[in-house]
């Protein structure tokens, strides 16, 4: 008899985006721009609630993020921008770019690492072949920070004809404000805005 939750499972991904110490540790470069603290904490506990489901339900894992050589040489002259204020900050470099503690890739879990500096994590890796080479067009995005790179890749995702979902509180803005507009004014266009309670009834 046919396992169909095993083969639901096994044509969708959850997809983190960010989820490194630039981010998320205290000591890291970008962690002092979350001016709500609290919706970080909340993400962070809501995102390894996740993680471990999809890992349960057989789904494939995906960590999304970014490591640069120090000279940022594939940013090129970053005049603008988020490519301009990775280089200011010097972002994604060494140990501030190794995965936080609770969200290290386990074996088989696939990786994207490649991207140029972009915000979406689709934008010059593998990440599109993937996930057409394994049938799968359910996603699930979570991380950081919710207005620029996950909001980034779900636009990107729903133009590539994904169907996206975007856990949204294991994901952190920068404030409160900018979460609340995501959620009523922004994801209705392009992707399912869920909570880690609906994803977990989802299976």
């Amino acid at each position: 008899m046919t396992d169909h939750s095993t083969n639901v499972a096994d044509k969708s991904a959850l997809i983190l985006i960010e989820y490194v110490n630039d981010w998320l540790s205290p000591s890291g470069g970008i962690y002092p721009s979350f001016q709500d603290r609290e919706q970080v904490d909340i993400a962070i506990a809501n995102s390894k609630i996740a993680l471990a489901e999809a890992r349960r339900r057989g789904m494939h894992v995906i960590h999304a993020s970014l490591k640069f050589e120090p000279e940022f040489k594939v940013l090129g002259e970053g005049k603008y921008g988020l490519r301009r204020m990775m280089r200011d900050y010097g972002s994604f470099l060494g140990g501030q770019a190794d995965f936080f503690p609770g969200f290290e890739p386990t074996e088989g879990e696939f990786v994207v690492r490649e991207r140029g500096g972009g915000s979406s994590v689709f934008v010059g890796t593998t990440l599109d072949s993937y996930l057409r080479n394994n049938r799968i067009f359910d996603i699930y995005l979570a991380g950081f920070s919710l207005r620029q790179c996950v909001e980034s890749s779900m636009r990107n995702a729903h133009d590539l004809g994904y169907h996206t979902n975007v856990i949204y509180d294991a994901s952190a803005a920068f404030t409160r404000d900018q979460q609340t507009a995501f959620v009523n004014e922004i994801a209705p266009f392009y992707a399912n805005a869920i909570t880690t309670q609906q994803f977990l009834t989802q299976g």
